[in-house]
């Protein structure tokens, strides 16, 4: 495909720049920055012109007495003066000149050369005469580094593409083709002396055949077998480990698997500076003995001695010891004196964590105290 790409810095080129010093000339009209321009654009068109018609940036004087307008003959010295335009032989008797070939800081234009061989190389990659006998031979591995391509990844540098083995020239027999990975075929180009800088490695024995490639030779009568085998070049085989002197080499690796030793709980491996408990001795068989458990809740206490002042209890706290505050004993008569409810039946208390019984709102209800007034 034909193409011209300016470079990111063409702006700054001293080619493009080299007007902005002509003093002597006439401008009609014109500043230095309007002469810098103009020439600039007038040399892109002319670029890409001579991309799309191939023309290895070649142009004619009808090109450019179309680009720059009737007044072409006053521009023409000026470009020639600045660099952009080299005068050459005419071809066909039409005066010609040559554009400024800089490909890295100014423009690059695709020549036609490049473009034929391109098409020749995708002709030759899609000829199925050609390149079934070359997957069949060469398999999946590169002719070159030994690693597995990737056929249809058309950028990675592990893609699979075909290498001529004298590059610029067509493929005439599958001879003339290697399998190859896109890093190495880009590393050879088309320089004459190829095959010294990356030489090529023999022909596999046993060639790997993926997928894709067995899926092709199936559609054009040649069956083979998928390889399972690990890939070449892409699985480091161990090192052999030598014993030293005096050791006796490992033993063959076991089939079956050690089973796991389970451990006891009670001889677990004590922690750094304690010392192994000593299991506890256990106890003679025979029935056991009930815990003994919390004192019941309604145990009254011991009565306070004589001639002490009594301490308030709960019931104090709370006045529950006033006689109006209590509940009466009959069950659906009237509440505390002076109330005109009647009282509710109990609810059974829920023992708390210390064994003392819950009251109502989640308190402990505290113990009758026989001594109250």
């Amino acid at each position: 495909m034909p193409w011209a790409k300016f470079s990111d810095t063409s702006h700054a080129h001293p080619v493009v720049l080299a007007p902005a010093a002509f003093t002597d000339w006439q401008p009609p009209r014109f500043t230095q920055t309007d002469l810098v321009n103009l020439l600039a654009g007038a040399f892109a068109r002319l670029a890409v012109q001579s991309a799309g018609y191939t023309t290895d940036y070649v142009v004619k004087a009808g090109t450019v007495a179309t680009t720059l307008g009737d007044n072409w003959l006053h521009w023409v010295p000026l470009m020639v003066r600045a660099g952009y335009l080299i005068p050459i032989d005419p071809i066909g008797g039409e005066q010609a000149w040559a554009l400024h070939n800089d490909s890295t800081h100014l423009v690059h234009i695709r020549l036609k050369d490049e473009i034929e061989w391109e098409k020749q190389r995708r002709a030759d990659n899609g000829n199925t005469a050609l390149i079934v006998p070359v997957r069949l031979r060469d398999g999946d591995g590169c002719r070159y580094c030994g690693r597995i391509v990737t056929w249809g990844d058309q950028k990675g540098g592990r893609g699979g593409t075909y290498d001529h083995v004298t590059p610029g020239r067509p493929a005439a027999t599958p001879d003339d083709l290697r399998v190859s990975c896109r890093q190495c075929n880009a590393a050879r180009k088309d320089h004459p002396d190829a095959d010294e800088r990356i030489p090529p490695l023999p022909a596999p024995t046993e060639p790997h055949y993926g997928a894709k490639t067995v899926a092709l030779l199936a559609e054009h009568g040649h069956h083979v077998r998928r390889s399972k085998t690990p890939r070449p070049a892409t699985q480091a085989a161990p090192a052999p480990t030598t014993p030293r002197p005096g050791r006796q080499p490992d033993p063959a690796p076991r089939t079956a698997p050690r089973p796991r030793r389970q451990r006891d709980p009670a001889h677990r491996d004590p922690a750094p500076g304690r010392t192994t408990p000593t299991p506890a001795t256990p106890p003679p068989a025979g029935p056991r003995a009930p815990r003994p458990g919390p004192p019941p809740a309604t145990a009254p206490r011991d009565p306070a001695p004589s001639g002490t002042p009594r301490q308030p209890t709960r019931q104090d706290q709370h006045g529950l010891a006033k006689p109006s505050n209590r509940l009466t004993a009959g069950f659906g008569s009237p509440g505390r004196e002076g109330q005109g409810t009647g009282a509710q039946p109990p609810s059974p208390a829920t023992p708390s964590r210390n064994g003392r019984p819950r009251g109502r709102r989640g308190r402990p209800r505290p113990p009758k105290d026989d001594h109250a007034p």
